[in-house]
């Protein structure tokens, strides 16, 4: 996987003389706020995050932070001077899935994984820049405990072997060999790594521990059947039902 550039906003006073040269700057980010179509978002948002480094898998980076109201999801705005990232295009798709066939294959793995079924545009790749590498998903709001109305109608949906995912922007076009390939890569990521993307230690705004630990489960035993979920589903995936 590639380097990921984010932009810089502002760059400010230098903080000391020393050999880093470290100074002051700031990021922009698109703030994320639990809503009524979406009630879990911002803790979706993190937990999403977190899998996604644990995994390697090729999603924006983000943090929590905090505004007037509470907890707020700030994911980072992806890009660097020179670099022009348009809205992906269904035009398009055949050709990103062809230039970047490991993170096309990573993020639908990742997907199925999460019940993601809106990824859609949200997705950035590079494919007019070639000595530019940059493909990243973004936008976790209705994966998790949005899958569903219900927060626990969606953890029972992801806690069985349902595909949950029937439409993809990469159905038709990923490449099966590597999706395997990544399928069993994820299965094969320690439980405890899983249940620790989840866990805050806390109840978070609307999600309680109870939800939090319930969501773990339900995560570990998918990410095991991952591979199986996946070889019981390539006429779907590949296009082909």
């Amino acid at each position: 996987m590639q380097e990921t550039p984010y932009k810089i906003h502002r760059i400010m006073r230098q903080l000391s003389h020393g050999c880093t040269r470290a100074s002051k700057c700031t990021l922009p980010a698109i703030l994320k706020f639990d809503c009524d179509d979406s009630p879990h978002c911002v803790y979706n948002e993190n937990v999403v995050v977190r899998l996604g480094q644990t995994l390697h898998v090729p999603i924006a980076d983000g943090v929590l932070t905090h505004t007037g109201d509470g907890p707020a999801f700030a994911s980072l705005e992806i890009g660097s001077p020179g670099l022009s990232l348009p809205n992906v295009i269904d035009s398009r798709i055949e050709r990103i899935a062809r230039t970047y066939p490991g993170e096309a294959a990573a993020l639908t793995a990742f997907d199925i994984l999460i019940g993601n079924w809106d990824r859609k545009q949200n997705l950035k790749a590079s494919v007019a820049t070639p000595h530019i590498k940059l493909f990243l998903g973004f936008d976790h709001s209705h994966a998790l405990l949005n899958l569903k109305e219900d927060p626990w109608d969606s953890i029972k949906c992801l806690g069985s072997t349902d595909l949950t995912v029937r439409f993809h922007p990469f159905y038709g076009y990923v490449d099966l060999d590597i999706l395997h390939w990544w399928a069993e890569r994820i299965a094969a990521t320690p439980d405890a790594y899983i249940r620790e993307c989840c866990m805050m230690g806390k109840t978070f705004r609307a999600v309680t521990e109870d939800l939090q630990e319930y969501l773990s489960q339900a995560l570990v035993k998918r990410k095991n059947l991952l591979p199986s979920i996946i070889a019981e589903n390539e006429p779907t995936i590949t296009g082909e039902a």
